[in-house]
């Protein structure tokens, strides 16, 4: 008995017209993942978040949309650190979008100069 594999259709995704991003110069650019649908964004500069402190950010991406939300996700080393986002939507333009990070640990908090930082997903 012979048996054929189904044949899987691959499509590639691809940004929608609903969103235009536009990426700053900066020294570490950010990473523009599933066809524009997601971005990894990364530290310019070397952090250090004090104990029960926060520290607002500017990621170095511009965001227009006719519709839609941008959902922001720390990354997981972070989040570790017992580290938490505390403005994870945005949900209009913006020309740089800025994350505030809260760090409830004892201890500071550091973050290298080009770490990979959080991703940036477009949700429609």
């Amino acid at each position: 008995m012979g048996f054929t594999k189904p044949v899987i259709e691959r499509y590639e995704r691809t940004q929608p017209t609903s969103v235009h991003w536009v990426p700053k110069e900066v020294t570490h650019r950010p990473i523009r993942l599933l066809g524009g649908l997601r971005w990894e964004m990364f530290s310019q500069n070397d952090i250090t978040i004090p104990s029960k402190g926060t520290m607002a950010f500017e990621l170095g991406l511009a965001v227009r949309m006719t519709r839609g939300i941008c959902l922001i996700s720390l990354r997981q080393y972070i989040k570790e650190k017992r580290c938490s986002l505390q403005n994870a939507i945005v949900s209009e333009n913006v020309d740089d979008i800025i994350i505030t990070i809260q760090n409830y640990s004892d201890s500071d908090v550091t973050i290298q100069s080009g770490d990979s930082l959080c991703y940036v997903n477009y949700s429609f």
